[in-house]
């Protein structure tokens, strides 16, 4: 199963300033301003906490989708008060990018590659848990930190289907304690129902006493959509490579599609499979199954 890229979407910072001059009424305490030259200025207030993700949850990605998708990170034992976060999965041309925001009472940043559970990292394991894993540089931001990665299309073992699952481990740090949790985070990648699904899923039925059924659709007239490349001609697929198309067809809309690029090639099998399930094909009551090698 494969998962692409995070994008977390920024958590909103709500900033309050007061200026003016010394107030009318009773003064703010102290401990919730800075006196200054008879000026009263609020202190900057923290975030407020999101909405804490669901654990051991594997989340969806689906590829062709143009506005990416979104899911927040489970929260600390603590709380979310004492961490939260929200992760965003986009698909770009290199690959699939994932970006975390999260806001953390406590950050501890240290040099890439060591001792996790001395500080807060954040490992993304594109090809699941227990695959070597890719370290995302983080950065300070005023209540926690941001990261962003790609995960390259190469990286991808399947992109239909169940896809591949990507893992996100997010290691929070607590300087107070000394301790440290991991919170994990499942997303499956996929372009969509393959192909050979679709046919699994819908089985041939004969009914022998049905009458006036339209006759079946000849090889020619299901194929005509797909009869030459134009309708992926900005895939970018290299005169050096090969694609082996198969739709599967119900009542002229498509219902799953199968894709491979030889030599192997996730992008343009990806950007092919979105072209194919635009496609419109003749009405028929039954599942038809259309394949084309270009």
């Amino acid at each position: 199963m494969r998962t692409l890229s995070i994008l977390a979407s920024a958590c909103a910072l709500s900033y309050l300033v007061a200026c003016g001059g010394k107030p009318d009424g009773p003064t703010t305490p102290k401990s919730d301003t800075d006196q200054h030259h008879g000026e009263s200025i609020a202190k900057q207030a923290r975030p407020t906490p999101h909405t804490c993700g669901e654990a051991d949850k594997v989340h969806a990605h689906d590829i062709h989708d143009e506005d990416g998708s979104e899911t927040f990170v489970p929260c600390s034992g603590t709380g979310h008060h004492d961490f939260s976060g929200a992760i965003k999965i986009e698909s770009l041309p290199e690959g699939i990018r994932i970006t975390i925001n999260a806001t953390d009472d406590e950050v501890k940043m240290g040099a890439l590659g060591s001792d996790v559970k001395n500080r807060d990292a954040v490992l993304v394991y594109p090809r699941g848990k227990g695959s070597k894993s890719v370290e995302v540089p983080l950065m300070h931001t005023a209540h926690g930190y941001s990261g962003d990665k790609i995960v390259p299309w190469e990286d991808l073992d399947k992109i239909n289907d169940e896809g591949t699952k990507i893992h996100v481990a997010i290691y929070d740090h607590d300087a107070k304690s000394g301790s440290h949790e991991e919170l994990s985070v499942q997303i499956s990648v996929s372009t969509g129902k393959s192909c050979e699904k679709a046919m699994d899923e819908n089985p041939q039925t004969i009914d022998m006493g049905k009458k006036n059924s339209k006759p079946d659709l000849t090889k020619d007239q299901l194929g005509r959509p797909m009869a030459n490349s134009t309708f992926f001609g900005g895939c970018g697929l290299p005169d050096s490579a090969s694609a082996d198309i198969c739709a599967a067809v119900k009542q002229g809309k498509v219902l799953g599609v199968s894709v491979k690029i030889t030599p192997s090639n996730n992008k343009v099998a990806a950007c092919i499979d979105k072209a194919t399930r635009k496609l419109s094909f003749p009405q028929s009551d039954k599942l038809d199954v259309v394949k084309q090698h270009f």
